[in-house]
């Protein structure tokens, strides 16, 4: 069994989520929330496999939401909700950890493709999203997307720079850039991020 924690502050919302999702036998709805502080205050309590929220609550905003939630549900798959998609706020929850941008209007089948990435600990991210999030990461470079993806197949450095047609030197200082701009010390937690905001597939 799975369990799925809804956070929508529009009660048919979570409705309509609660009739799609239960009709799979594995899943388990163990709570709802209208607010951010409600959904807080019931997950101090307990742990889902898998939480959606939606963008744009009454006292608080989906992205800024998840960055208090993830910490503390380390095992739970989250997806963000919303019908109306902006760079800042999806980056933001890309950062904080969510696996899934959804938009509220998806068809019954690709909720359940969805639920069933998520699962799997896949990222799923509807298509009327891939622009909005390809502008949120317009901050790399294609080269550093190729170094990233090398370092996170295993490659070294020779290789990598083999690969790409440049000096090992030139992959180093390519590394160094994309530690400062993530904010990281290891190409390992590197890598993670990258996978987290959804630059590489995990």
């Amino acid at each position: 069994m799975y369990s799925i924690f809804l956070i929508d502050d529009h009660k048919i919302v979570r409705d309509g989520l609660k009739a799609m999702l239960l009709a799979r036998p594995e899943i388990q709805v163990i709570g709802e929330a209208a607010s951010a502080k409600e959904a807080l205050e019931k997950l101090a309590t307990i742990q889902p496999d898998l939480i959606f929220v939606d963008l744009k609550l009454p006292d608080a905003n989906g992205s800024q939401l998840l960055e208090q939630i993830i910490p503390t549900q380390s095992q739970a798959k989250c997806a963000l909700l919303t019908a109306d998609p902006n760079p800042t706020d999806l980056k933001r929850a890309q950062q904080a950890g969510a696996l899934a941008f959804l938009t509220k209007d998806m068809d019954t089948t690709e909720y359940m493709q969805a639920l069933d990435k998520m699962i799997e600990g896949k990222r799923h991210i509807s298509a009327a999203f891939s622009e909005v999030l390809l502008d949120a990461n317009s901050d790399y470079t294609p080269r550093e997307i190729e170094v990233l993806t090398g370092f996170s197949d295993g490659l070294s450095y020779k290789e990598i720079g083999a690969k790409l047609d440049i000096s090992p030197r030139t992959v180093e200082t390519h590394k160094n850039h994309l530690l400062e701009k993530m904010q990281v010390k290891s190409i390992v937690e590197m890598v993670r991020r990258a996978i987290r905001e959804g630059l590489l597939e995990a």
